[in-house]
């Protein structure tokens, strides 16, 4: 797959990303403290913006040193501690006892994934991802000092700044796993790097609705029907054709928040004849009822729409 084609496809893929970020908390600890995952359930990040401390993972049989600029991030959530010195506490201590010592500062947020985002790119994700200051990108790098000088910085509105930088850090973060992908491995990712599958891939995502065969994807693979088939199995886990329909159906939840959309017109656009053939594959890929899931969609966002505050009035010229 030509850089081009894999810049595409990661495009494609992102572009569904549907994620809100929020920067929960931006604390300055010292002597005996702790912060766990227990307050803030779900995928998360930490950022060690000054001093350092300590990271504790599962099954993992020592502690993992991290020092300023320092990214941890944890896309399905999952256990966690991090430490000053290496020495797990009371799980919930995560303000500190007052006393001396050497600070360390962090910025906390949280990720929320909206209906719509592909499954596949969360799960093909490992359980935690430890970025290195000295591992970044000249752009990476400027982000995650654009959001350490926020947090330390305190300005007006450094908030609102932090939630931004923070929507574009999972972004960045699956960039950079992308490339330390090592060969061998399985999952979304993997097919994603893989210069054949990718082609393929790019063909589904950029038009689910086009009438594809196993033929069809193989020759955008340029291999034979066989071999493509058991490479993507191998590398993802499911068929070809199984992958297109799940995607289809993933694409159909998406599209089932815009209120203009109806069940036939999804169909259609989904490359399904009639609306009772998409109804049917729905219900026996999702388990779910199209119709049940677009009415709550529209509530859900006409509820969304009422929370919404109002925009303020625009200054009159003077």
């Amino acid at each position: 797959m030509t850089e081009n084609t894999n810049e595409d496809l990661v495009s494609e893929i992102l572009g569904k990303v549907q994620l809100r970020a929020s920067v929960y908390a931006n604390p300055t600890v010292c002597s005996e403290w702790q912060i766990d995952d227990s307050p803030h359930q779900g995928p998360q990040f930490h950022l060690i913006s000054r001093g350092s401390c300590f990271l504790h993972l599962p099954n993992q049989a020592e502690p993992r040193p991290m020092r300023a600029g320092d990214l941890c991030v944890f896309p399905r959530g999952g256990w966690h501690l991090l430490t000053p010195d290496g020495k797990a506490r009371d799980i919930g201590l995560s303000i500190g006892i007052p006393g001396s010592g050497p600070s360390t500062s962090l910025v906390c947020g949280s990720f929320e994934f909206e209906e719509g985002t592909p499954s596949g790119l969360l799960d093909a994700l490992p359980d935690a991802i430890v970025v290195p200051a000295e591992n970044v990108g000249e752009g990476f790098g400027a982000l995650l000092r654009l959001l350490a000088d926020e947090a330390l910085g305190e300005r007006i509105g450094g908030k609102v700044v932090m939630d931004k930088l923070a929507d574009a850090l999972f972004v960045m973060v699956l960039r950079h796993h992308l490339s330390h992908l090592r060969t061998g491995q399985q999952g979304l990712l993997a097919a994603i790097a893989d210069p054949r599958l990718g082609r393929a891939l790019l063909a589904v995502h950029r038009a689910p609705g086009d009438p594809w065969t196993l033929g069809d994807l193989a020759e955008r693979a340029g291999m034979s029907r066989t071999a493509f088939a058991v490479r993507f199995t191998e590398v993802i886990g499911v068929t070809p054709i199984a992958y297109l329909a799940a995607y289809r159906m993933q694409e159909a939840r998406r599209l089932f928040h815009d209120p203009r959309n109806s069940v036939a017109r999804v169909a259609a656009q989904l490359g399904y004849d009639t609306e009772a053939a998409f109804r049917r594959a729905f219900k026996r890929i999702t388990g779910e009822n199209p119709g049940h899931l677009r009415r709550n969609a529209r509530q859900m966002g006409s509820q969304a729409r009422r929370r919404k505050p109002p925009e303020p009035e625009a200054a009159l010229p003077t």
